[in-house]
């Protein structure tokens, strides 16, 4: 639509009675003026208005001058500080895994080592077991040997059960017998076991070689040897012992 200083340039063009209709209608009349009268105009064309164009129209246009400038040293405060908390907590991450590794890796070498020491402990004791058991064995074969000879010299009485053992073991009875005994003990078997010899038809017969204690049957089928180093070796076979057989 034209301005009013357009239309007022216009109608002074007319001329003064032109001018003066214009001012009467500018003072608020309701004349009204038709195209035919007007030998020049400019049509005005009025476009619709969208729901968004109007408040895109509403809304007051700011310049980037305008704008607020972005704030860069806080924005680098805060990434600074992202950086840092992040970084914080990878390497706590990564510190806290090499110390479970750290512990584990010392956990199974503690234990290697404790196994180590169990066995050589093991090992050291067994050893000293036996060494502790021969060493009781011995000092036990040391005391039956000295308390066999001190029997033997202060109760030479004990050849008679000796004998007695020896001659049951004899079955054939009609056989004639020879036994071996040490001088010493010749009396004492004579006089203790006189009756049941001749009964036996058992013969002495003295031995320097068979230490008193002992004795020693003959007879035509077998053996019986019942001496005192015989028995003493059997007693270290039935104690698991070797060595010497000499009480």
């Amino acid at each position: 639509m034209p301005s009013f200083d357009a239309l007022l340039d216009h109608l002074a063009a007319r001329g003064p009675a032109a001018f003066a209709g214009a001012s009467a209608s500018a003072r608020g009349t309701s004349r009204i003026i038709t195209s035919e009268r007007l030998d020049r105009y400019t049509p005005y064309s009025m476009h619709p208005l969208s729901p968004a164009a109007a408040e895109e129209a509403a809304t007051p246009t700011v310049s980037p001058q305008a704008a607020e400038a972005p704030d860069y040293a806080a924005g680098h405060k805060a990434g600074l500080t992202e950086g840092f908390r992040r970084g914080f907590e990878a390497g706590a991450a990564h510190a806290r895994a090499e110390h479970a590794e750290h512990e584990r890796r010392s956990g199974a070498q503690l234990a290697d080592r404790i196994a180590s020491l169990t066995e050589d402990f093991r090992r050291r004791l067994e050893t000293i077991e036996r060494s502790a058991a021969d060493e009781v064995v011995e000092l036990s074969l040391e005391v039956a040997r000295h308390a066999l000879r001190a029997t033997l010299a202060v109760r030479p009485e004990t050849i008679v059960p000796v004998v007695q053992e020896a001659l049951a073991c004899v079955f054939d009875e009609s056989v004639r017998l020879h036994l071996h005994l040490n001088p010493m003990d010749e009396a004492l078997v004579r006089e203790e076991l006189g009756p049941r010899l001749a009964q036996s038809n058992c013969e002495i017969v003295t031995d320097a070689s068979i230490s008193a204690g002992g004795c020693r049957i003959e007879t035509p089928r077998a053996e019986i040897d019942a001496t005192v180093e015989t028995r003493w070796r059997r007693t270290l076979a039935a104690l698991g012992h070797g060595g010497d057989d000499r009480p």
